[in-house]
């Protein structure tokens, strides 16, 4: 997996434990900023919940729900929950792998469903860490699941990073998942304790969140134009492909990566028209794709809906015939399981523990 310079800073920085125990005195003891110790997206935590009136020896979780209040929560979200559950069965053989456990909340930051190793539930439930129990800033601090949601951008938190001291204890990481309108319905977050390391934890959760975002492509816009696209024909039907979605020629829904990939951001829906993003007389030549800033990308259009692109297939996800799904993915790449897990969209060692299975 490959890590931009801004993350492998960002978790250096993270990993520093003495620069974060000082930034934490110069901030909750001296009142000062500690710009050069502590992480700005921790640091813009720390201010957010120091303007909610959140202070050291004072924490505030709250009483968690009771089981029917819980009950009647999970069937609300039930939706959320059904599309989450294959990552999260996924990642929770990871978890177990670490000591750890993966935690899917809703998008008021309240734990819908935790699963993973069974000693670190108990422990993590000490701390609150639980079903029924509201992980958002306002209510505890500086967290995974709730700067995620509030920075709206995936973010790892490690040990006294956290807002309260208790919380060093653990190390989090969580992303949010949007919807094609770029609302956040939930986070996905894998945490375990501060002592273990979880380097890759990050990488995992926004693999596993492109999975869940790009099934939500999968049906709703039966009145809209589809395009997928990337640099990478290798990527096109996968969860790492581009998606914008056009309704009478107005962009109107899209991911994270097809946003990026034509230079735009979510205010960009409902006031850009197609002629803005594509170049239509680019698309001659099938299954390419320009631009009309000049770049040139691959890709089409679903179900060949405007002609001249091409018809896309989707990945199949890993559902309950997620076995199936690596069988016949590692039939298709020759057994190369790099390729294969790219496809659909895993990390590598969920189809080596599928391997291990069937010895």
């Amino acid at each position: 997996m490959r890590h931009s310079n801004k993350d492998v800073a960002e978790k250096d920085a993270a990993m520093d434990g003495a620069g974060i125990e000082q930034g934490r005195r110069a901030y909750f003891d001296e009142g000062q900023l500690p710009l050069e110790s502590v992480r700005q997206p921790v640091l813009r935590s720390w201010l957010r919940c120091t303007d909610m009136g959140l202070a050291q020896g004072r924490r505030r979780d709250g009483d968690p729900l009771t089981e029917s209040e819980l009950h009647a929560l999970r069937q609300r979200r039930e939706t959320l929950r059904r599309l989450c559950r294959p990552e999260l069965e996924m990642l929770a053989g990871e978890a177990r792998e670490t000591g750890s456990v993966v935690i899917l909340a809703d998008a008021d930051g309240m734990i819908l469903d935790s699963i993973g190793d069974t000693g670190f539930l108990s422990r993590a439930a000490q701390v609150a860490l639980r079903p029924g129990m509201s992980w958002t800033e306002a209510s505890t601090g500086t967290n995974a699941i709730g700067t995620a949601i509030a920075e709206r951008r995936p973010i790892a938190v490690y040990g006294p990073e956290h807002f309260f001291a208790e919380h060093a204890v653990l190390s989090c990481a969580a992303t949010p998942i949007l919807d094609p309108r770029g609302a956040i319905v939930g986070a996905l977050d894998i945490s375990g304790p501060s002592a273990g390391g979880h380097g890759h934890a990050l990488g995992l959760i926004r693999l596993a969140v492109d999975q869940i975002e790009h099934r939500l492509f999968r049906s709703g816009f039966t009145d809209c134009q589809v395009l997928r696209m990337h640099d990478d024909a290798a990527m096109l039907g996968t969860a790492r492909e581009g998606i914008l979605v056009f309704r009478d020629d107005r962009l109107v829904a899209a991911n994270r990566r097809g946003l990026s990939l034509v230079g735009r951001s979510w205010e960009a829906l409902d006031d850009t028209a197609l002629g803005e993003v594509l170049d239509m007389r680019g698309e001659a030549a099938r299954g390419r794709l320009t631009l009309a800033n000049g770049a040139t990308l691959i890709g089409g259009w679903d179900a060949d809906a405007r002609g001249g692109g091409i018809e896309l297939a989707v990945a199949r996800p890993l559902a309950d015939d997620r076995a199936e799904a690596i069988d016949a993915a590692l039939a298709a790449y020759g057994g190369n399981i790099t390729a294969a897990a790219r496809q659909l969209g895993v990390h590598r060692s969920t189809i080596h523990r599928h391997l291990a299975r069937r010895l």
